[in-house]
């Protein structure tokens, strides 16, 4: 970019001061300094190629079509020790719980099509759904360590258990 045009003078009475006065601009001065701002500004926003996000970025409600993650992490979520928790996706799409006898798996409490979950489940038992779930293969079988992946389709929810985790 372009150095603005910018004057400082320095005629404190005291030599030693750090006071330092401006003087005006000239008419054209400002007019060179403006035609530089419009002329080097991004003209869009794909023409900067190393953006920096300073906060959260809120979609309002708009997609973010073929993104290309590299490098990124998943909240996890602590739902603590119940058999039954409240799954509410807004938390983040990971969850853990531990379970003492079996876990009742609930609707999402905040649904919308197309939301999934993956609970990462400690304890053993037989899992159970509330509301409209489907299990692959008809498995509920919940062993010390289970992976239990659910995904919404606005009807149904459509859910599998992974087990026999072994290091």
């Amino acid at each position: 970019m372009s150095n603005l045009t910018l004057r400082t003078t320095t005629t404190a009475t005291d030599p030693g001061s750090t006071t330092a006065k401006g003087s005006a601009l000239t008419h054209g001065e400002m007019d060179s300094n403006l035609i530089l701002l419009n002329n080097e500004k991004l003209g869009n926003v794909s023409e900067d190629t190393t953006p920096q996000l300073g906060g959260n970025l809120d979609a309002q409600g708009n997609k973010i079509q073929n993104p290309v993650f590299e490098d990124y992490a998943e909240t996890i979520h602590s739902l603590g020790s119940t058999d039954t928790p409240t799954l509410n996706v807004s938390n983040g799409n990971v969850q853990t719980v531990t379970i003492s006898s079996g876990l009742t798996i609930p609707a999402f409490s905040d649904a919308a099509t197309g939301q999934s979950m993956t609970l990462i489940v400690s304890g053993s038992g037989t899992a159970s759904g509330t509301g409209n779930h489907k299990f692959a293969g008809g498995n509920k079988t919940l062993t010390t360590d289970s992976v239990v992946s659910i995904f919404y389709d606005g009807t149904t929810y459509w859910t599998s258990i992974a087990t026999d985790f072994q290091a």
